[in-house]
Parts: C-alpha cells; sequence; structure tokens
C-alpha cells in the first residue's frame, strides 16, 4: 500500500499483483492421493499435515516420487462456504503396494492457463483476484477446475515459496 499526500489531500493506491497467464497442456500423472470435500474456510486444517502424511505413506510402499505435492480443487467457486472436491497428490512414477489411509490415482492431461507466484501464501487471495481478472480479459471460460503446484516450500521464508497455479480450460 502506498500512501501520497500533496498538500491536504491524501489518496491510497492499491496495487494487485500484475499477472502473465501462459497456456499449456499439463501431461497425465499417477499419484497417491489423499481426496474430501471441503470449504475455502475449512483448508487450513489440511495445510502441511496431508502432504507430510504422504510423504511418509510414500517412503513406507518405497514410492518413487517424481514431482511436488499439488492441491487439485475441483467445483471450488471462490464462495468460502461453498462445498468442493479436494485432491491433496503427491506424484509417483508408479502405483505399488497397498496404501493404508489413501489411494492412487491417475490423473489426466490437463489443459490449463498457468501462472507462477513466488511469495507467501499469504498474497494468493490477491494473486486470484488479479489471475482471474486477466483470464477472462483474455476470454477464456469455466475455470472450475484449479491446480496449485507447490514446487517451492520454504516455512521459514516464505517470500521464497513458489507456487503454479493451473486453471483448467476448454
Amino acid at each position: 500500500m502506498v500512501l501520497k499526500t500533496t498538500d491536504t489531500i491524501t489518496t491510497q493506491t492499491v496495487s494487485t499483483p500484475a499477472v502473465q497467464l501462459t497456456e499449456k497442456v499439463v501431461p497425465p500423472f499417477t499419484a497417491l492421493c489423499f481426496t474430501t470435500r471441503t470449504t475455502l474456510k475449512d483448508l487450513s486444517q489440511y495445510y502441511g499435515v496431508v502432504a507430510s502424511q504422504l510423504t511418509q505413506e510414500a517412503e513406507r510402499l518405497n514410492l518413487e516420487v517424481n514431482g511436488p505435492v499439488q492441491w487439485v480443487y475441483t467445483g471450488a467457486t471462490g464462495d468460502m462456504d461453498n462445498e468442493f472436491q479436494l485432491e491433496i497428490t503427491l506424484p509417483i512414477s508408479e502405483a505399488h503396494g497397498e496404501p493404508e489411509t489413501f489411494t492412487f490415482q491417475q490423473f489426466d492431461s490437463f489443459r490449463c492457463v498457468s501462472y507462477t507466484h513466488t511469495g507467501p501464501w499469504s498474497d494468493l487471495m490477491a494473486v486470484y483476484d488479479a489471475f482471474f481478472a486477466e483470464f477472462y480479459r483474455l476470454g477464456y471460460q469455466d475455470g472450475s477446475n484449479v491446480r496449485e503446484i507447490y514446487a517451492v516450500v520454504d516455512v521459514d521464508t516464505p517470500a521464497n515459496n513458489v507456487t503454479e497455479i493451473q486453471v483448467s480450460i476448454e
């Protein structure tokens, strides 16, 4: 937030991040997966905990992890009280063994518009606002299937986090 003072007039400028969207097709992948129904306001109960459990289960099953944790939102609308499906996934090279509390799932290829955010997750609401403003300005439709790929997670220095946001397109 920037405050500017000119004589007795004070104006406030609030900026949202500029987003450069990239269209791409994400290849299919297999993952160890946690699936639930939830709302945006209830997401915090899954932060860190599920990813750690997925990693522990992958180690127990001797699975080869081949990508960062992803959160897959199906039917999320931006309404904090809207219930949607959440899948927290850990990509693996091959499914084998019997997971105790998770499932194996195959994710199809995914045509999307993508943006990579570097910075704290507390900025994501503003990033999503800017993302969807640009998404619709460019004429894209739908956007009800969203993925977040946590490429870099730095809990000690959140400014170093790198999160790729992918939104489905027709």
